[in-house]
């Protein structure tokens, strides 16, 4: 029985010391983050967070396509401000070739986001 409480209490110190080790960001709203072609336009000092459709498994299979560069920016914005980011680099989007030209014309975008600190 000892050994069990022993391990209880190392459980409980180890999800303290998690929630103790990054002080709170404030949230923002997807108006408020920033997008960016590429590092060099953006603040210097960043975490990052999030590669969306890149790192995924899912991309493998297909990614979220958009009519215009805007609206995929703006959701980028909001997925940004939903994962805590409020910032987006690295962000391009690219003409979708699509099998038997379905999904010609429409748009895959990636990008990173970030938290500028």
């Amino acid at each position: 029985m000892p050994h069990r409480n022993v391990v209880l209490v190392l459980a409980a110190l180890a999800a303290l010391a998690g929630c103790a080790t990054r002080p709170s960001e404030p949230p923002v709203t997807a108006d408020q983050v920033s997008v960016h072609e590429s590092v060099a336009s953006a603040p210097v000092n960043y975490r990052i967070i999030k590669r969306l459709w890149i790192e995924s498994w899912v991309s493998a299979f297909g990614s979220p396509s958009y009519s215009s560069q805007d609206e995929a920016a703006a959701s980028f914005r909001q997925k940004a401000a939903n994962l805590g980011g409020n910032g987006v680099i690295n962000f391009a989007c690219y003409t979708k070739q699509g099998f038997f030209g379905f999904g010609r014309g429409s748009l895959a975008c990636n990008g990173t986001v970030v938290r500028f600190l």
